[in-house]
């Protein structure tokens, strides 16, 4: 269609947008609203139609699929990249968390280094699970995790413990079974970790061998206490199987022959004392399922951690949720995540 020019008689007609291909589309601005709601904001597909709907923008569920679709297809190169930088790095977190999709329970993987943030979705939480992942099998640097296992069945790597998750256990023992070399070692564990602090502002980069030495003997006298109080339980007459240690015991030769692990914050002081990038960086999944349910499809689940990847590695190197989904539409992703490379 056009029209004519009443002075010249020219006919003139005008142009497309660019990217415009049919007569009804929605734009650059309502795939970014959709991601972001999707996403970052843990909305159903049923409810973003239902938010859309209010704001005189009507869209059908399968618009709104479509979009997240277009958005993890358009993710693949940078979150492959993301992938490969994390990989790289010197100290890593992970951690693991059930996620439901499909009906059944699958699993959250999460690895992440400083803003970086790498997530996917297995059917396993175990090794099966992280070696589908794809980090640790190449990782050589310092993983911090937690007692989980299946962690310590990947011997390319050194390990690390988070101590925050000894400290719960070190109060429970304390509090419930009056063991007080716990609180003991309990608060060695943070006298450490408070002292490399103080230490870390000053200027200093590890303890010096005569201050790690007493740090050493006092953990080893405190763990050999507790291993006096709580011996192995003797065999009784006819009894088969093996015997049961219980927790407090199980506790402490985790302490024991997990040492150097567990003390790795204080060894190497590239590693802090915790898991909580980590942690923190799953906490959305309970938060996703109580907004929105589960996802009703393996597929959906893997757009939506790969999106995510995506965004909240983006909002972390200064870039708006909104911004971001909007790099996905036009194809800057990749060039984006290639210039927040150190």
């Amino acid at each position: 269609m056009g029209c004519t020019c009443p002075l010249t008689g020219k006919k003139l007609q005008g142009t497309f947008p660019e990217g415009i291909t049919g007569s009804k589309q929605y734009g650059a601005g309502v795939f970014a609203l959709v991601n972001t709601l999707l996403t970052v904001g843990y909305v159903s597909v049923d409810r973003t139609k239902q938010l859309l709907s209010c704001l005189r923008i009507p869209i059908s569920t399968g618009a709104i699929q479509d979009m997240l679709n277009r958005a993890a297809k358009a993710a693949i190169s940078p979150v492959a990249k993301i992938k490969e930088i994390i990989t790289g790095k010197e100290v890593v977190h992970f951690d693991e968390t059930g996620l439901r999709a499909a009906g059944s329970l699958h699993w959250l993987h999460c690895a992440c280094s400083g803003p970086w943030r790498f997530y996917t979705v297995q059917k396993k939480r175990g090794e099966e699970g992280m070696e589908a992942m794809g980090v640790l099998p190449e990782f050589t640097g310092v993983a911090i995790h937690d007692f989980w296992s299946s962690y310590k069945k990947f011997k390319n790597m050194l390990h690390a413990m988070c101590c925050q998750h000894l400290e719960r256990e070190l109060v429970y023992a304390e509090e419930t079974g009056n063991q007080k070399w716990a609180g003991k070692l309990r608060k060695l564990l943070q006298r450490m970790c408070h002292e490399k602090n103080l230490l870390t502002a000053a200027g200093r980069t590890s303890f010096t061998d005569k201050e790690m030495q007493q740090y050493l003997k006092q953990y080893d006298r405190i763990v050999a206490k507790g291993l006096a109080a709580n011996p192995l339980p003797e065999r009784k007459p006819g009894q088969r199987g093996r015997l049961k240690k219980g927790k407090i015991r199980c506790l402490l030769e985790r302490f024991q022959d997990c040492k150097v692990d567990i003390l790795r914050f204080a060894t190497d002081w590239r590693v802090p004392y915790t898991n909580n990038a980590a942690e923190q960086a799953i906490r959305f999944a309970r938060v996703k399922e109580k907004v929105s349910g589960c996802f009703r499809t393996e597929k959906g689940a893997d757009h939506f951690a790969r999106v995510l990847s995506f965004i909240s590695t983006a909002v972390r190197h200064g870039i708006s949720c909104f911004d971001a989904c909007l790099s996905l539409h036009n194809g800057s992703a990749l060039v984006m995540v290639e210039e927040w490379v150190d």
